[in-house]
């Protein structure tokens, strides 16, 4: 059901919309904790402590851009829409990966090592999912792909002995400004 579509600040996403998916329907989000998928296992490049950075870093930085656009629930109801968030790997345009690769901080460390080998950094992409569902009936709303290109990962890791969360920042902050610009489409603002 995803079609390709332009992505708010650039770039193209994946995307499925319900049409009923509007304002007049939903006033409120509840948006549940980031999680990674697969879970990904800590490395030589990246530590378990980064890993949680990373996720908690996108966490707070939705609720943060969320809540200034929308009102946020703690719990299902009538009229809220319910945030699923993954941090996961959706593969490389041109080599196939080993199956281990396919946890997204190995693609990370996959794309980054051969970016600075001179091979596939653009070919590495590691990706944000959303599914939003009517938190009652569990009605699919939307749903949406956005990746990451591995040039833009890649420079996460080089000169600090492994993927560091400040590197990543300004991609993790782009992608949640994104998600609060499409909420405030489809839920009605605070």
């Amino acid at each position: 059901m995803l079609t390709e579509r332009p992505a708010p600040g650039g770039g193209t996403r994946l995307v499925y919309l319900n049409p009923d998916f509007t304002p007049e329907r939903y006033h409120a989000v509840w948006l549940a904790p980031v999680v990674y998928y697969p879970e990904p296992q800590p490395s030589e490049n990246v530590s378990l402590e980064t890993l949680t950075q990373i996720r908690e870093a996108v966490d707070r930085s939705l609720r943060q851009k969320i809540g200034q656009e929308v009102q946020l629930a703690d719990r299902p109801g009538p009229g809220v829409a319910q945030v699923r968030i993954a941090i996961t790997a959706v593969g490389t345009a041109t080599q196939p990966l080993k199956e281990y690769q396919y946890i997204p901080i190995a693609l990370v460390m996959t794309g980054a090592r051969a970016a600075m080998e001179g091979g596939m950094p653009a070919n590495a992409t590691v990706a944000i999912e959303s599914q939003i569902t009517d938190s009652r009936s569990g009605e699919l709303l939307y749903a949406s792909v956005r990746g990451g290109t591995g040039e833009r990962v890649a420079s996460a890791m080089q000169g600090q002995g492994g993927v560091q969360l400040s590197k990543l920042q300004p991609l993790i902050d782009e992608w949640t400004t994104a998600a609060a610009y499409e909420i405030r489409k489809y839920v009605r603002p605070r």
